[in-house]
């Protein structure tokens, strides 16, 4: 018997497609091409991205045949897996659980699913497995719903999680707008393969596929303390109430603000920039400013920390000096920033209830 069609393979996580055929021999002892039976068709085929640690999961998919359905088999030599479902009718739907060994490799297995019709047709597909170690060193917290919105930034977008235990990871996040949709990223500046969500057929759990995972949806404006578990593939979501007493001002002092050529590194108005003060949330203080060599001057680096404006007595430093993600009281580095005489427009952000810092490009 032989069958020709278009496989989809994943390669790394990147679909390639190649050509498969089966093939018998006639009376003569020649072998001879046979097409899979037109008449089999699947649809709602389950593909997955999962941890590699002896999970179950559900291969699931509709199989239907005008001719009728006589069995469906699932196949995967490498795992040992060859079983026969005999059924009957013209739909059948499979929803067959698979133990994962523990011992598999992180790879893209490809799990048969065959079907034979009442006549002896045949047709197959594939479910997709891919393994992948979910205990991430990184996560990345995204409130911005398409990939172009990760690029560009200079620093602090997407917002890193903090790790607190095994595939588990914490943030404080402030949600400026009720109704903020995030969803939670290994990699960050792409949703793909990997964006965890939600599951569409369940808002309580997360899947990993950046295809098909839903965005957490938070409530009302605010803050929020946000713990997610890739292993187990839950999270949870818990109002956050603020604690400490929020400064009165924040300012910018050092050098490497466009419109700023006297600026380099007084302590005092008017050679400081003071950000604005939300006037909802006194702990979040934004600036939309040029960051670049000023006209006159010769430096190639924007060097900066943040005061109370209140001289040296109390300031924030960061966390790193050139991709800084959270600023550091009274302590950190100042930022060692590569800039030009070709300014670029960032709003600045800074949660001093949270420490974390943004320049998001406008």
């Amino acid at each position: 018997m032989m069958k020709k069609r278009l496989l989809p393979i994943l390669t790394g996580l990147l679909l390639v497609s190649i050509i498969m055929v089966q093939c018998k021999k006639n009376n003569d002892g020649v072998f001879v091409l046979k097409a899979p039976s037109q008449s089999i068709t699947f649809a709602n085929v389950s593909d997955f991205i999962i941890d590699s640690t002896g999970k179950t999961i559900n291969l699931q998919a509709k199989v239907s045949s005008p001719d009728g359905l006589q069995k469906i088999e699932i196949i995967y030599q490498p795992w040992n897996i060859s079983k026969t479902i005999p059924v009957s009718g013209n739909d059948f739907t499979v929803n067959e659980p698979l133990l994962i060994p523990t011992n598999a490799a992180l790879q893209i297995h490809s799990i048969t699913l065959k079907a034979t019709d009442a006549k002896g047709g045949t047709n197959s597909t594939e479910i997709k497995i891919g393994l992948q170690d979910l205990n991430f060193n990184k996560v990345y917290l995204s409130d911005v719903a398409n990939a172009s919105s990760l690029a560009g930034n200079l620093y602090g977008v997407p917002a890193p999680m903090n790790k607190i235990a095994s595939h588990t990871f914490e943030m404080i996040y402030y949600a400026k707008t009720s109704g903020v949709k995030i969803r939670f990223i290994p990699n960050k500046t792409s949703f793909t393969p990997i964006a965890i969500g939600t599951d569409p057929n369940n808002v309580l759990k997360l899947i990993t596929d950046g295809t098909k995972s839903l965005p957490v949806t938070l409530g009302v404006a605010g803050y929020y303390k946000i713990t997610i578990n890739t292993l187990l593939l839950n999270y949870t979501v818990k109002p956050y109430t603020p604690i400490g007493t929020a400064p009165a001002q924040v300012a910018f002092v050092g050098r490497g603000f466009y419109d700023y050529p006297n600026m380099n590194w007084q302590n005092a108005l008017p050679d400081i920039i003071l950000l604005d003060k939300d006037p909802v949330n006194p702990f979040l203080f934004t600036k939309t400013l040029k960051l670049g060599t000023p006209p006159g001057s010769t430096y190639g680096s924007a060097q900066f920390i943040m005061t109370t404006n209140n001289g040296w007595t109390d300031f924030w430093r960061f966390d790193d000096g050139t991709a800084p993600v959270s600023a550091v009281f009274n302590g950190g580095v100042n930022t060692e920033i590569p800039i030009t005489t070709t300014p670029v427009t960032y709003l600045f952000v800074f949660d001093a209830q949270t420490n974390l810092v943004q320049a998001i490009k406008q």
